[in-house]
């Protein structure tokens, strides 16, 4: 028997996932494949690029002050630039980007494809109104996109109108 395991959400109460993880291989159960959303992207990521929870713990400690620090000047710079909201935070989403570039480099990836396990990201385009599902696996369908950068592909799933940029991809 095979399984999946889905991450969810929810800031940095998701780093929580790295201890599921943990459990599910302390008690002898393997993941064969893998989806996140938000955090759990990361978290997600940072598993099926073959890093361990041990590690995992170390490189959100390493990174998390960086990630999450907030300039005043970003956001304002926004809403000078646009009448609208929609895409803009207080958080640039630039960060965790590139932390992820950085732990994907260590590991020789560069995109989605280059990663063994299985994996999703799920996004939504909040223009199109469309779902998206960045992920490894050949899918004929519209929605998948597999020609992605890991680190392009996290934070398009990390993105939250008004607290983290959003990431504008375009499909080619």
């Amino acid at each position: 028997m095979k399984l999946g395991l889905a991450l969810a959400g929810g800031g940095v109460k998701g780093a929580a996932h790295i201890g599921v993880i943990k459990a599910l291989e302390e008690n002898g159960i393997k993941i064969d494949a893998i989806a996140g959303t938000s955090i759990g992207s990361i978290v997600g990521s940072l598993y099926a690029m073959g890093y361990s929870t041990e590690k995992m713990l170390e490189i959100f400690k390493y990174f998390a002050k960086e990630i999450m620090k907030t300039d005043a000047r970003y956001f304002a710079g926004n809403l000078k630039t646009s009448r609208r909201l929609l895409g803009y935070g207080l958080l640039s989403g630039e960060n965790t980007e590139i932390a992820l570039k950085e732990c994907a480099k260590a590991k020789e990836i560069r995109k989605l494809q280059d990663i063994k396990m299985p994996i999703s990201i799920p996004t939504v385009d909040i223009v199109e109104s469309k779902k998206y599902v960045f992920t490894n696996a050949n899918f004929e369908e519209d929605y998948y996109i597999n020609n992605a950068y890991i680190e392009k592909a996290v934070r398009a799933s990390s993105s939250y109108p008004r607290s983290i940029c959003t990431l504008w991809i375009f499909r080619s």
